[in-house]
Formats: C-alpha cells, structure tokens, sequence
C-alpha cells in the first residue's frame, strides 16, 4: 500500500474535505494495549487529527517549569524547548514519519509565551509536516495516573477514554517487556488506570470527555465513529460517514476481543475477577464468579510483585528502556545543577 510520511494515501479521506469546527486538542487515554495504537493512527488517517507517537514528556517538563523562569523572556523560552528537542519523542517520529524537528521554527511559531504554546508550536509542526489539520492529539498510556496534570495545561482538551476488557489487556501485556508478566500485577496495574481515568472524567463537563470500548469499535465502527464526529465537532458528518464505511469495515478485526474466554485458564480468570470484578461490571464487561471478599496476604502480593519483577528482567528492551531513563534522570539533575 502505498504511503507519504507514514499516513495511508489510499486509507484517508480523498473525496471529503474534512472540516474541524474546533481545533482543540484531543486527548486518547487508556490502559496500554487498550487499542489505543490503532484507534489514533484511525484518527490521524481519516479525520486529520495529528497524532504522533507516545510523547512521555508533556507532565514531567511541566512540573519542572520553574527552572525555566519567564517564558517571556527568549534565552528561557529556547532553552525550554532545545531541552524538550533532546526528548526519544522526536526520534520516534523521524523513524515513523521522516520528521526532523525544527527548533529554531518552533520557538518562531509559539503565540503565547506559555508551556501549553510551547506544545501547540511542537505538535503542530509534526501536523504540518504531515498535512494534516491544525489539531494535534496525543495517546500516552502512562498519563492515566497524571490527567489532573494534562488537565491544568490543556483545560480545553477533548478526552476520548477507549476501555478494553482487562483481561483480554492482561493477555496481550503478558509477554511484553513493558508489561504486566502475572495476572495479579496485570489486574492491578488496569485497576489503577481505569479507576484514574474514571476519577479525572467525572470533574469534566460532557462536551469534553468520551468514553467507547475497543469492542464496540470492532463490532460496530460505523456508529462508533459516527459518536466520535460528532463528539470532536467535524463536518461533513454523514458523507465522512458514507466514506469511512467500508475502510473502517475493512480495516478493523470485528471479532478480536474476547479471547480471554479462551485463552486464560478457569483458574486466571477467577483469580483476575477476584480483583477487578466492580471495574469490569463499570463498563459492561460479562463476569463469571459470584463477587467475593478474597484480600491476598501481604506475602502473596509480595510473592506476585518480585515475580513479576523478575519475568521482566528477562527481556533485553527492558534494560535498555531503564538505561535511557537513568541517563535521562542523570541528565535532568545535571540540568538542575547548572540552573
């Protein structure tokens, strides 16, 4: 098939102008490997919402913005961003889209002298190159715990929450250096995303926040995507609509969901409802077992947490992920040290 900067040419919406009435950003969140992957590259090929890979920078810059002093002043506002330039963001994008960051453009495009312009004059530079409209989104799976965070910078975000049954998530983690290696620490680590992204919705006003599974968007894609038009306020609605159809229809799996049913044992199933059974009922999951009050012993989870420590010192990218994060926080204190 073929492609321009990694946007499919023959996958994007040729015929339909798509018109943004708002260019707010938008924000996907969820559990990794809730489909988040696929859901954004949907929404950068059919509806020009540009997004890019995993930022991983946007909190931590914020809560060290004091360093910087007054963005007003141009020697702080560049530092900020040549500082933010050296994030594994940048090179990501240039390995997936061909993009080269420019810094020198980015400080010129900043409108206001501000964190969030510092991020608008970034992101926008990616959607630019990309052809796309001027709307960026981002999906980072580790924001899940920090929205009140994204919130203070992007008060006028659009989130979209895309839920996915956990214990098909704990399945697709499970073997994954980043992930989960056992079912408790699997169960855990979905409770804790979605009951954070739970919390953080509920402060915000309807007309900024969308909630959709990964199944309805395998079964039904049509009606789902007609929800998220509508939703990020993009016209034309019904010829988008008619357009999108069958790519959608070709595109996307309609029956991959719901392996747990055969892939995990009696035993890991009961043993993940056990914990997350309230959070699965949440978002209309079927369960199996009657609830119980089953509370692990401290030497249990202790058992679970050094397991699962250790499955995943099995795998040569995990060393290297921790490596770049230690040099990165050596960096940081060098930074600091320097003023």
């Amino acid at each position: 098939m073929a492609t321009v900067n990694d946007v499919d040419t023959d996958t994007m919406s040729d015929k339909v102008v798509v018109q943004h009435g708002n260019l707010c950003p938008v924000i996907l969140v969820g559990h990794g490997s809730s489909g988040t992957s696929i859901f954004s590259r949907l929404l950068r090929n059919h509806l020009r919402v540009s997004f890019g890979t995993e930022s991983q920078f946007v909190v931590d810059y914020y809560r060290r913005l004091n360093r910087y002093g007054d963005l007003s002043d141009d020697a702080n506002l560049r530092k900020l961003i040549t500082d933010i330039s050296g994030e594994r963001w940048f090179q990501r994008c240039h390995k997936k889209f061909g993009f080269t960051f420019d810094p020198q453009a980015a400080f010129s495009a900043v409108k206001e002298r501000t964190y969030r312009g510092v991020l608008d004059a970034i992101f926008l530079q990616l959607a630019q190159y990309n052809h796309m409209a001027l709307r960026w989104g981002d999906k980072t799976p580790g924001y899940a715990t920090d929205l009140p965070v994204i919130g203070e910078i992007c008060p006028d975000a659009k989130y979209i929450h895309l839920a996915r049954d956990g214990r098909d998530v704990a399945l697709s983690v499970m073997g994954r250096f980043w992930g989960a290696q056992n079912i408790y620490t699997a169960a855990q680590e979905w409770i804790e995303a979605v009951d954070a992204i739970d919390e953080f919705l509920q402060t915000l006003p309807s007309e900024q926040k969308l909630e959709i599974t990964y199944e309805q968007l395998l079964s039904n894609p049509v009606p789902t995507f007609d929800a998220v038009i509508e939703f990020l306020e993009i016209e034309p609605r019904e010829a988008l609509l008619k357009e999108l159809e069958p790519l959608l229809n070709e595109q996307l799996d309609a029956g991959n969901f719901d392996k747990w049913r055969k892939k995990m044992t009696p035993a890991q199933r009961r043993q993940f409802e056990q914990f997350a059974q309230p959070q699965l009922q949440r978002y209309g999951y079927e369960t199996e077992f009657e609830p119980t009050d089953y509370h692990p012993s401290a030497l249990a989870k202790m058992y679970w947490r050094c397991e699962n420590k250790a499955l995943q010192y099995r795998y040569p990218d995990y060393w290297k992920d921790n490596v770049y994060k230690a040099r990165k926080l050596i960096s940081d204190r060098l930074r600091a040290l320097r003023g």
